[in-house]
């Protein structure tokens, strides 16, 4: 079966990720951004300021997701995202952090910090590269 029959469903399951994700970050950045820092991977002096900006990137490029507006920009924006979790999920694992929140869905929804998350994540982003490779697909086909 040809991945352009897919492309849509992903957009949806995609984008909502994203917004769902982001949306549950809003309530509670100043929590989120102790969850960040928790990690040790940022400089003091980033941490507020990224952790803060993140979740409104992750809300746009949901939105530009499934708008289906310039695919191929887009899922690569999402691929960005979901590698961008992937290094510090990768990154507290290895360092043997003990995190009962991953802070992958917010503050109030904890997900402890695991390699099964770790794997989850990586489904995720690869999703995100079906989605590219349809994209290029659908405009070498002209849509």
């Amino acid at each position: 079966m040809d991945v352009l029959y897919f492309v849509p469903f992903l957009r949806v399951v995609l984008g909502c990720l994203l917004i769902i994700t982001a949306s549950l970050k809003f309530p509670n950045l100043r929590g989120f951004s102790i969850i960040i820092a928790s990690y040790g991977l940022l400089p003091r002096v980033l941490v507020k300021p990224l952790a803060y900006v993140q979740p409104f990137v992750e809300f746009i490029v949901g939105w530009w997701v499934l708008s289906g507006e310039l695919l191929v920009y887009s899922s690569i924006a999402g691929f960005g995202l979901m590698m961008a979790a992937n290094v510090f999920v990768l990154w507290g694992l290895v360092q043997k952090k003990r995190l009962q929140n991953c802070g992958c869905y917010g503050v109030d929804i904890k997900v402890p910090l695991t390699w099964k998350k770790f794997a989850e994540n990586l489904v995720w982003s690869a999703l995100f590269v079906v989605l590219f490779f349809a994209a290029l697909k659908l405009r070498a086909l002209g849509f």
